[in-house]
Order: structure tokens, then C-alpha cells, then sequence
């Protein structure tokens, strides 16, 4: 099997997971040949919409592909800065949440999300002191990834909760929960989609008064109005194998959380409430607005 069919099968079947490491393994697999530059293209689409809501590999397209009828070196060159943003932004969301951690302070994380795990680690190597609750996130348990990496970090007091406990957790059954901070597959004008779990999580904080702090580059925006259609749904054996016959499995992977009044995006310009998005994008990624079917 070549690398391109390899890595679309990895994407599709969760082998690689994760905004950011879909979208650097789609850039990283389009030069793996020596092809014509609308074969790239080709490439570029069937792995960027290998699953529906990874906007930050879709909109590369836009990015490198702005301009037709160019040579394969000028998409490469497209790709690598698109790449090198993708670092840039991170590490600048990094610096714009640092703030946001406090000594002693309690958090509650869902799912697995790079750059928030790296916020934690950031402010523990500053030696700040906190604890965090980490869900497991079922099916497929990212959340014990976040835990054995905060650990592996040094953070003193991580704990692994189920996810059924998260909402009585926010209503305080240990500990007063001082924040909630997610990451986001994709994010749109009127909300962002999240690992499934996330609304009910969102809508606890929000009854609490508890801040929740979505952090996201702008680069995952998706400029179509959000449909339940962009929420992929998984199979059922993710839940349950060998089931009796006749059940029925509804195992949709994400949620779509609206801009709640609890809800603050922290991105690589800064943080803002979810009305601000939209302006925010536009004036610094409007290659992002550009007319989806020319993109696929």
C-alpha cells in the first residue's frame, strides 16, 4: 500500500488523530510523488475530507491551492507556509492562555487536545500548581491520553473521571471547578464542534457561571452555516461489538457547542466571545471566504 492510500485509511479508521496531526499528515502525503499539480490537488481533496469536520486540513486547500494553474514547486512552497502557520498559531495560543491558569486552581478537560495539554505543561514548567480532571472519553478513552501526558508533565494532581461524572463534578461534588478548557475540530460563526460530551459539559459550566475556554486556531473556521450533516457519525461497534439483534447504535463523534455566555475563544489573535469570530477570521484569514466549490 503507498503512503497516500496508507494515510487516508489512518485518518478514516482514527490511526491518525487529532486537528492538527490530520491536517500536517494530509500536506506532509501530497509531494510523497512526483505528480502533476492537478493530481496533488486530487490528493489533497480525498485526504482533507476523509472525515467531514477536520476543517483545519480543508482549509489548506484554499490556502495552497488559491491560485490554479501553477507549478508543483509554488504549491509546495503554499504548503509550507501554511504548515509554519499552523506552528506560529499554536505557540501564540499558548502565550494568550497562560494567563488564564492559576495557582491552586481546579480544571476539567474533555477528550484529548494537543494544544491545551500543552498549556498545562507550559504552566507547570512556570511552576504553577493546579489540578485537573481529565474525562475519559469514551469510546475510544482519548482522555487517558491527556492524563498519562500531564503526568508524564509533572502535574501534580491529575484525575481521571468517567465521563458521566463531569457534569455532577461542575456542580461540585469534590471540588469547585475554576474553568473548563477544550480544544475544537472546527469552529464556525455561530459555535464550534467538539469531541461528543462537550455540550452537556458547556451547558453545566454555563448554570455554574463557570468560565469554559475553547482554545482553537482561527485556521479551523468553516465558513458554511453549521449542519448536523458535518457531524460524523462513527460505527456502532465502537460501543458495542457483538450486540443482541435488533439494537440500534447512535454513536455521533462530536457535538456542536453554541457560543454560550460562559464560552471565550482563545486563539492566536487573542481571546474573544464567540460574536467576535467571524470579524476576527475575516480580517485575518480571508482566504478562508473564498467560494467552497472552487475548493472542492
Amino acid at each position: 500500500m503507498d503512503k497516500i492510500k496508507r494515510t487516508e485509511e489512518d485518518i478514516r479508521n482514527l490511526k491518525i488523530q487529532g486537528a492538527t496531526n490530520i491536517a500536517l499528515a494530509v500536506i506532509d502525503t501530497l509531494f510523497e510523488k512526483d505528480l502533476a499539480s492537478s493530481e496533488v490537488r486530487s490528493i489533497a481533496e480525498k485526504l482533507a475530507y476523509a472525515r467531514p469536520t477536520e476543517p483545519l486540513a480543508q482549509n489548506a486547500l484554499r490556502y495552497i491551492f488559491s491560485a490554479s494553474n501553477q507549478t508543483r514547486e509554488y504549491y509546495q512552497q503554499k504548503a509550507t507556509e501554511y504548515k509554519e502557520a499552523i506552528q506560529k498559531a499554536k505557540q501564540e495560543i499558548i502565550n494568550n492562555a497562560l494567563s488564564l491558569i492559576q495557582n491552586e486552581a481546579v480544571y476539567l478537560t474533555h477528550c484529548h487536545s494537543s494544544t491545551v495539554v500543552a498549556i498545562f505543561k507550559k504552566a507547570k514548567s512556570q511552576g504553577k500548581s493546579f489540578a485537573v480532571y481529565a474525562t475519559e472519553t469514551r469510546p475510544l478513552y482519548q482522555g487517558r491520553i491527556t492524563a498519562r501526558e500531564l503526568t508524564q508533565a509533572g502535574v501534580e494532581e491529575v484525575t481521571l473521571i468517567i465521563d458521566d461524572v463531569a457534569e455532577s463534578l461542575i456542580e461540585g461534588r469534590l471540588k469547585q471547578v475554576d474553568a473548563v478548557f477544550i480544544g475544537a475540530d472546527l469552529i464556525s460563526e455561530k459555535g464550534f464542534v467538539n469531541k461528543v460530551g462537550s455540550l452537556g459539559i458547556a451547558r453545566a459550566a454555563e448554570r455554574k457561571g463557570i468560565p469554559l475556554y475553547c482554545l482553537t486556531t482561527l485556521l479551523k473556521y468553516d465558513p458554511r452555516p453549521f449542519s448536523d450533516d458535518l457531524i460524523e457519525k462513527r460505527s456502532g461497534e465502537e460501543i458495542w461489538k457483538s450486540p443482541p439483534k435488533g439494537i440500534r447504535i447512535y454513536a455521533p463523534a462530536f457535538d456542536f457547542i453554541p457560543y454560550l455566555s460562559n464560552v471565550k475563544i482563545v486563539c492566536e489573535k487573542g481571546i474573544f466571545t464567540g460574536s467576535e469570530v467571524k470579524r476576527i477570521v475575516r480580517r485575518n484569514y480571508p482566504f478562508l471566504f473564498i467560494d467552497k466549490s472552487a475548493v472542492k
